[in-house]
């Protein structure tokens, strides 16, 4: 018999056969209610997005791969202020790319994203409205982006001999029309891989409901009112190591734990299409940009952990290049590693999205596995005795 070969996720080529076979395709409950199942039997999941079979006692997943189409990828640069700068590299083109001056505290994290615009951005150090200018990124390219002359403000993104790093996320590219929540949305989704950037006006009314693009709920939510100033990034993750349905706390401004009741909770719940509120998301005319994530075997992870105060591993099913940890029952702030900004693991060098630091060095203390990640600190940062963590992990 021919080689069997996956020619897209759902259809099959028997080799010299010039027909192809869908698969059924059906949701994880639906594929649990199948009874009288054949060894080999196989179907698309489409909760999962990938061809499972049976294997006479349970069910594996297919893992198929598209070129270019692996969500994330980071990338050091040097800045060289005041001239134009193209930074290539990623593999693709980015639709979140996000920045920080590794030599300097004196400038922010900067988020810019396609779904906004590349002259638009913003700072995860503060609760600002989104910025406007021509001196940020001035492209998104194939295999990266471009930085204008003035570098955001004299340095935030092209520092004059200074060390960057570039945290990059593919989602969907231009973002389309979505209008499967109350309220519609436009979205830019990398289904296979994840990750969408949803943009839409908030609303005050209770019930709310937002369409994201994904096939599966979002595990975690990082969302931002764009329009207004002094609104705080709110974090939405519905882990069960966290004990409450509001679980939002602040990205920005200090080290905040988790706060209940906020004014601008306006997501406490996910669905596989969309996700809701019951809280205060703002007037109809203040944008929110969100950015949503679930996790993909071989690609991400979201996870939560609880501190042991001694030297522990966490499992992700795969080695790390990124990694972001916060302890949602104590103050403490955020924290990113990552594979490039250290020349060989362990990945010692932490950057803190809630500061404007230059970062700290964690001198062996942190290291990446083939399956995930070592903490060895017992700080109330990453591995406090009792503490709840939740990460979020990209290969």
């Amino acid at each position: 018999m021919a080689n069997t070969k996956i020619t897209n996720p759902e259809l099959f080529n028997l080799g010299d056969s010039t027909s192809a076979t869908q698969l059924p395709v059906m949701t994880t409950t639906q594929r649990t209610a199948m009874t009288g199942l054949s060894t080999g039997e196989m179907i698309f999941n489409s909760t999962t997005d990938k061809v499972e079979y049976w294997d006479g006692t349970k069910w594996y997943g297919i893992t198929y791969e598209v070129a270019g189409e692996s969500p994330y990828n980071n990338v050091l640069y040097t800045g060289n202020r005041p001239s134009t700068q193209t930074i290539t590299g990623v593999g693709f083109q980015p639709d979140l790319v996000w920045i920080k001056n590794r030599d300097s505290g004196s400038y922010p994290h900067v988020l810019t994203d396609s779904v906004r615009g590349n002259t638009k951005f913003l700072q995860s150090s503060y609760g600002d409205a989104e910025l406007t200018t021509t001196s940020g990124i001035t492209a998104f390219g194939l295999d990266g982006f471009s930085v204008g002359a003035n570098g955001y403000f004299n340095g935030g993104l092209s520092g004059a001999n200074n060390e960057m790093v570039a945290w990059c996320w593919k989602a969907g590219g231009t973002a389309v029309a979505n209008a499967d929540g109350s309220t519609a949305s436009q979205v830019s989704a990398n289904v296979a891989g994840g990750f969408s950037i949803v943009k839409f006006s908030g609303g005050n009314s209770s019930g709310t409901t937002v369409g994201h693009g994904l096939s599966a709920a979002p595990e975690l939510i990082i969302a931002k009112n764009v329009t207004t100033a002094n609104t705080a990034w709110l974090v939405f993750d519905p882990s069960s190591s966290l004990t409450t349905n509001a679980s939002t706390f602040t990205l920005e401004n200090s080290n905040n734990v988790l706060l209940l009741n906020y004014n601008y909770a306006y997501i406490t719940y996910v669905l596989d299409k969309q996700f809701g509120g019951t809280g205060n998301g703002g007037s109809s005319s203040q944008d929110i940009i969100a950015y949503c994530f679930h996790s993909v075997a071989g690609y991400s992870k979201v996870g939560s952990y609880t501190g042991t105060g001694a030297n522990m591993t966490v499992d992700v099913g795969f080695q790390p290049a990124f990694v972001m940890i916060k302890n949602t029952t104590n103050s403490a702030s955020w924290h990113i590693f990552d594979n490039k900004r250290t020349a060989a693991n362990p990945s010692t060098e932490a950057l803190f999205p809630n500061e404007n630091s230059a970062g700290a060095d964690y001198n062996g203390y942190f290291v990446f596995t083939s399956t995930g990640f070592n903490n060895k600190l017992t700080s109330t940062s990453l591995n406090s005795n009792g503490s709840n963590y939740i990460y979020l992990a990209f290969a």
